[in-house]
Parts: C-alpha cells; structure tokens; sequence
C-alpha cells in the first residue's frame, strides 16, 4: 500500500481568484510536498458577514478557470454545496469523512493564521489538518499566541494583489491583466461582474447599485 495522498485544502472567498492565489497554492504545494490542492470556494464566510460576492456558480466557474493549467489544483465544490456559513471545521470532518485515508494540510495566509483562535473549533481544525502557512506581503510570521497549533511556516512568492483592487478595476473598466488569468478576465466580461449595474433611484435621484450576491450567516466572525 503507498503513502497516503497529501491534500491541501485552500478556501476562500475567491471573488476573484487572482494569480497571487495561484501562487501562493503552487508554492505551498512545492515547499510542503503536496500531491494535490482542493480550492475551497467558502458559500458565506463568516468573517465577511455584510460583504456582497458574485454568486456562488460564477466563482466556481471563475476557480475552475483559474485553475485548469495546473494538474495538482482541483475545485472542492462543498462549501457551496452546503450553502450555510462556511466554517472550516465541518469541511474538514466531511473531507475526512470521504477520504479517511487522506493526510490533509489547511493553507493559510499570515494574517488568517494570527486570527486562528478566533475561528470556531479551531483545536479541532489544527487536529484535523496540519496548518500550513504562507508569508504575506507585510506579515510574515504566524503571529504571538498560535504556537499551540504547530502551525508550519513556508516560503512562497509574496504578492500584493488584493480581490478588492481588482473588483473596484473591473468596475471602472479597466485592465485586469496580469492580475487575473485570461481566461477568468474573459468570464469576468462576459458576465458582467462587479459593474455597476443601476436598477433604481434613490433620495435625490441617485442610482443604487443592484446587489451581486449578499453574504448570508449573520454575524459570525469566526472562520
């Protein structure tokens, strides 16, 4: 019998996945020897209650886009199948659960590693999966008050690209090249998303912005 498969597990919101995503997956991928990354799209992070994301099928769509050039990537559609808040610890138990025999590794970022004990069960997430974490262009380590989970520093290429730079682009218009693929900067224009869409007029005649898709799960702020 081989050894077990090594899977990372890389969630997010994903709205939109950009090359920094990319490669920050790849390198983790490399440094700690991963047969394999699920990309996680989260159906309502809990840490971004009042944020309005594109509709679950589009980032879908837009992951798998991302995606499709690199073998050892593959979307993991569970968090939008659930539909509910998205909480790391219930997608771990269910990939455990379906792959018993998986040896499972959760990627983080610098910053979502120093909020990690504010996340919900995170003893549970850190039993679950080993945490494996990447430098981030102004942090670089896990932060005080997280060596109790053993988290695993690695080095990656740093990026500053930020989804919400890249959204306010998309709706003024204007290039989203290099930051996003061509084929997720295709999807992007032809749905339309992130542009300013006018669906009625407010106090003094002003436009309101229709909705993309608004965050359900309340006001939880723990991953």
């Amino acid at each position: 019998m081989g050894a077990p498969l090594h899977v990372g597990v890389f969630g997010g919101s994903f709205d939109p996945p950009h090359v920094g995503h990319a490669a920050v997956a790849a390198g983790v991928a490399a440094a700690a020897g991963l047969d394999r990354v699920l990309w996680v799209p989260a159906a309502n992070p809990p840490h971004k209650p009042n944020r309005t994301l594109a509709a679950p099928e589009a980032r879908a769509r837009m992951v798998r886009a991302a995606i499709r050039d690199d073998p050892r990537f593959e979307l993991c559609t569970l968090e939008l199948e659930r539909g509910s808040t998205s909480f790391t610890a219930d997608t771990l138990r269910a990939l455990r659960a379906a792959h018993p025999d998986w040896r499972l590794s959760l990627i983080l970022g610098a910053d979502q590693m120093a909020g990690f004990a504010t996340w919900r069960e995170p003893c549970a997430v850190a039993a679950l999966a080993q945490l494996v974490v990447a430098p981030r262009c102004g942090r670089h380590g896990a932060g005080s008050g997280t060596t109790q989970f053993a988290p695993r520093l690695v080095e990656t290429i740093r990026t500053d690209l930020s989804s919400t730079n890249i959204r306010d682009r998309a709706r003024r218009g204007l290039s989203l090249s290099p930051m996003v693929t061509s084929s997720v900067m295709a999807l992007i224009q032809s749905e339309t998303l992130y542009r300013r869409r006018p669906t009625s007029r407010g106090p003094g005649g002003r436009s309101q912005e229709a909705a993309l898709r608004p965050a359900r799960g309340g006001a939880e702020k723990t991953r």
